[in-house]
């Protein structure tokens, strides 16, 4: 019978780089392991890098003679070039103009996107280039993948407005570059779906689309990486075309102990298993090099659900093989990692499984394992993560965002106000009953709900865009 796992080459890859490495397996996550916490509270400047790599576009010295344009509100380059397009009467005129731009076109030392194209010319610092790079290319492996749609939507710079028409047609030009090679596995086809759904229906409303488009990516990217939490804990069990939904809080509300969002369904369970995720990736990684994957530079990361699936379709005799060789790796790597003393006693392919992560767990740099997962938290922490007192950490909902959540919920047509709830959910975001009740209340001051009865079922949201 055929070797099915590549011990071989495990080993080998072991032995030379001397630590945990993924192999020939495509990363699922942008994290370092030394973090950094630059991400917190940035998170927009990686909107410059991601809407570049969906245009197949790059900022360079090419692209301009200096970038003092993109570092200063005064006396900038770009709003100088747009005026030289311009016949004016008087200097006086001109320089207003230019003053006019330079307000007009930027927010203290940030370029404002007053147009979906202009997102391209975000610039990143450059010591922040490396790390936000790694988010903005999971991001378009992840999130757009092919999506022709979406990239016209930043691609078309068609306006109605003749001072932006204006502004876009003097821009400096951008350097086109070839597709980037994928980086990052996908594996929750159900986001990215849902998030293309929300995008595109999104920037059918230009304005409103300026303003959500950041923060609507930024909770996909958020929720995709919670959700690798919870199913990888699951293990074999794990059905990646599910979403598990997390409970939120509402910003504006108080907030007890005994709340669903304060307890093991909200952000206590992400937090508290953070700090797996990097051996569950290398255990996965170690387990993708098998013979389902066919030998070249990069294979794709299989995840315990789908190589128990695979294995399984082959029959007994293949599934005990298999078993055989994970143990053997097992005892493989036991031998390598120092200070791993895990008992395998496990009598079939998910025991196993557990097994061998408990030894990557344990053969694992705790300060690297936790540096590692708290990317996550940092992640999280501007916008849906709030810090409760005594409480801790709780997944948070703000006011503008669940007004974007209930858009991007109802689009055009009045739904149920229950429908409103389980397109939450599907979107990964639960609320218990004093939630729920505080969402009402609010909608029925803002006149988005029908009412036709007291009967929850019978009452209806409004599109609100």
């Amino acid at each position: 019978m055929e070797q099915i796992l590549h011990r071989s080459y495990l080993i080998e890859l072991l032995n030379k780089k001397e630590k945990h490495d993924t192999g020939k397996a495509i990363d699922v996550l942008p994290f370092l392991t030394k973090r950094t916490g630059a991400i917190r509270y940035q998170f927009n400047k990686v909107l410059g890098e991601f809407v570049r790599k969906i245009c197949e576009l790059d900022m360079n010295e090419k692209s301009h003679k200096k970038q003092e344009f993109y570092t200063s509100s005064e006396e900038n380059e770009l709003s100088e070039h747009i005026a030289n397009a311009v016949e004016f009467n008087e200097e006086d005129d001109r320089y207003d103009f230019i003053r006019f731009l330079n307000d007009y076109l930027f927010n203290e030392d940030e370029i404002r996107p007053i147009h979906p194209f202009l997102f391209n010319y975000i610039n990143v610092d450059r010591k922040y280039k490396n790390e936000f790079g790694k988010y903005a290319n999971f991001m378009k492996n992840i999130l757009i993948q092919d999506n022709k749609e979406i990239t016209n939507i930043f691609k078309d710079k068609a306006s109605d407005n003749i001072l932006t028409e204006l502004i876009l047609g003097n821009i400096y030009e951008l350097e086109k570059t070839n597709p980037i090679k994928k980086q990052y596995q996908p594996l929750l086809g159900s986001i990215t779906k849902l998030y293309q759904e929300d995008i595109i229906y999104l920037s059918r409303f230009k304005d409103y689309f300026l303003t959500s488009f950041p923060v609507i990516t930024h909770f996909y990217v958020f929720m995709y990486a919670c959700q690798l939490v919870f199913k990888f804990e699951q293990f074999t069990e794990a059905d990646y075309n599910e979403i598990q939904p997390f409970y939120f809080g509402l910003e504006w509300e108080s907030m007890s102990k005994r709340r669903n969002a304060a307890d093991f369904g909200g952000f206590k369970f992400i937090k508290e298993k953070t700090e797996n995720l990097f051996p569950h990736i290398h255990t996965m990684s170690q387990l993708s090099h098998n013979c389902f994957t066919e030998e070249q530079d990069s294979i794709p990361f299989m995840n315990y659900s789908q190589l128990y699936q695979l294995i399984s379709e082959r029959g007994a005799e293949f599934e005990e093989q298999a078993l055989l060789e994970v143990k053997e790796w097992i005892r493989d790597y036991s031998n390598w990692a120092p200070n791993v003393n895990v008992k395998d006693d496990s009598k079939n392919l998910d025991e196993a499984f557990r097994v061998l992560f408990k030894c990557l767990k344990e053969g694992t740099s705790k300060g690297v394992a936790d540096k590692f997962g708290k990317n996550l938290e940092d992640l999280g922490s501007s916008h849906f993560i709030k810090t409760r007192g005594s409480i801790g950490q709780v997944l948070n909902i703000k006011h503008d965002f669940l007004l974007l959540l209930t858009a991007v919920s109802v689009k055009d047509e009045r739904i149920p106000l229950n429908e409103l709830f389980n397109q939450f959910e599907k979107r990964g975001v639960a609320f218990d009953r004093y939630s729920k009740q505080e969402i009402i209340t609010l909608f029925d001051k803002l006149n988005i709900i029908d009412k036709k009865s007291d009967s929850g079922d019978a009452q209806y949201v409004k599109p609100i865009l």
